[in-house]
């Protein structure tokens, strides 16, 4: 498992820059909108013309089965010859590129530039939100190592991704370019992304692991009755729960806690009881009084959201 934020840094950037939605949330959108002034065009559309999947293994420079920082990343890019993007492309479509790539194929080097530039500058807008999902991404690593140390992997790859489900030792997921994969003998390297809830990356046909970027655990956007999207943290646990969390800032008795979020001390307990059920918050009874304190996910969450907002 590695933590590789360029991966991130691709899945925002096509989320918010092309036609290729991933549900990211709007703040982080337009924080890498605004980044990223004039892209060029002509890398946006190789990257994300919809209905295809095409994607060199440059975009992701380096030993992705070690972590890379971004500035590494975008050096490397800056530094390849421009002929390394041709005989990947070459290589991959068996010297068939699909269309959205010919222009990319014209002049090589400025895509490799073009797309370091776009990877810079979302890294620059995105890098305190990272930092401050820093934690979940430590989690997440834990979850699975502890998970590959009991040999469940299979329950941690049955939840990668709401669109994946793992059966009889087959990983399926949708692709626009829809293919069968063997494994066989080659590792599986999983790398969480920073990216919204539909983004799903993966490489399957590399000759000595298969990699697959998916959404960071505790950072999905529902969209609630399918109606719209907003990007508040009660979206993720309803408006009480979120009220709760928030009003957390130091431990409270239930009774403060009560007065504080504005709703009765039966509906508190509840939703206090899921909010504990989640690792969110801890209870700890003193003589008559019981007290609620966030636990360090939760702040994790909390200041997650206000940064995106």
């Amino acid at each position: 498992m590695t933590l590789t934020p360029g991966l991130s840094m691709l899945a925002l950037i096509t989320d918010a820059l092309s036609g290729r939605t991933r549900g990211a949330p709007e703040p982080w959108r337009r924080l890498v909108r605004s980044a990223a002034e004039i892209p060029d065009q002509m890398v946006l559309r190789s990257l994300a013309t919809p209905g295809f999947s095409v994607l060199p293994d440059l975009v992701l420079p380096g030993e992705f089965t070690r972590d890379l920082d971004v500035p590494t990343q975008v050096e490397m890019l800056r530094d390849l010859p421009p002929d390394a993007l041709l005989e990947e492309l070459d290589t991959i479509t068996d010297g068939r590129p699909p269309e959205h790539w010919h222009p990319a194929l014209k002049d090589p080097d400025r895509w490799l530039h073009g797309y370091a530039d776009l990877v810079e500058a979302a890294w620059a807008a995105m890098r305190p939100i990272w930092a401050r999902a820093r934690p979940l991404f430590e989690r997440e690593v834990e979850r699975v190592a502890v998970a590959a140390a009991r040999r469940s992997l299979d329950v941690v790859l049955n939840d990668l991704h709401a669109n994946c489900s793992f059966s009889d030792d087959t990983l399926s997921f949708p692709d626009f370019e829809p293919e069968r994969f063997s494994i066989g003998s080659r590792g599986l390297v999983l790398m969480p992304m920073l990216a919204g809830p539909n983004a799903l990356i993966a490489r399957l046909d590399g000759p000595d692991a298969v990699w697959i970027g998916y959404p960071l655990p505790g950072t999905e956007m529902a969209e609630p009755g399918g109606k719209g999207r907003d990007d508040r943290l009660e979206i993720l646990v309803g408006d009480v729960r979120s009220a709760i969390l928030t009003s957390l800032e130091r431990p409270l008795t239930m009774g403060a806690l009560a007065r504080r979020v504005k709703h009765a001390p039966n509906v508190v307990t509840y939703h206090c009881n899921w909010l504990e059920q989640a690792g969110l918050i801890t209870r700890r009874r003193d003589g008559r009084e019981i007290h609620v304190f966030r636990t360090p996910r939760a702040s994790v969450l909390v200041d997650l959201y206000a940064a995106a907002g």
